[in-house]
Order: C-alpha cells, then sequence, then structure tokens
C-alpha cells in the first residue's frame, strides 16, 4: 500500500496526540493518590505549579481538580 506523504503526517500526528492524552492520563493517575478521579488539594501538593495554580485550575470551585480541568489546564 503506498502512503502518501500529508496522509503519513496525519496518521504520525494522530498517534502523538494519542500518546500525548495517555500521557495526561497517566501523569493524573499517579498524583490522584486515592484513586477517585479527581485531585484534593493534599495530592495537587506534590507538584509545585498544580499547588500554586489550585484554585485556577479548579474551575468550578468545588475543592477537586476533574480530568478535564486539568487537562484544559495543561493545554
Amino acid at each position: 500500500m503506498k502512503v502518501t506523504a500529508p496522509v503519513a503526517t496525519l496518521l504520525i500526528s494522530l498517534i502523538s496526540l494519542s500518546s500525548y492524552a495517555l500521557d495526561l492520563q497517566t501523569t493524573f493517575n499517579e498524583l490522584d493518590k486515592d484513586s477517585n478521579g479527581f485531585l484534593s488539594e493534599a495530592e495537587a501538593s506534590e507538584d509545585a505549579l498544580l499547588h500554586g495554580n489550585f484554585t485556577q485550575i479548579d474551575s468550578n470551585q468545588n475543592g477537586q481538580i476533574s480530568f478535564s480541568e486539568f487537562q484544559s489546564f495543561i493545554q
């Protein structure tokens, strides 16, 4: 099968984005010590950047960071 350069570039980009998403999820899961799907302020304190920006990242102000909020902050 012959793959043109633009198609190959697109495939590589999609694989890279997928790997990036998996890395974000892995990082989030490592920080989420109690595995409840959220980062408490105590869990976020393990990372200086998250801890220093906790209130900003916690966009709904419920006292915890969801994966969606984490992802939005990182991107």
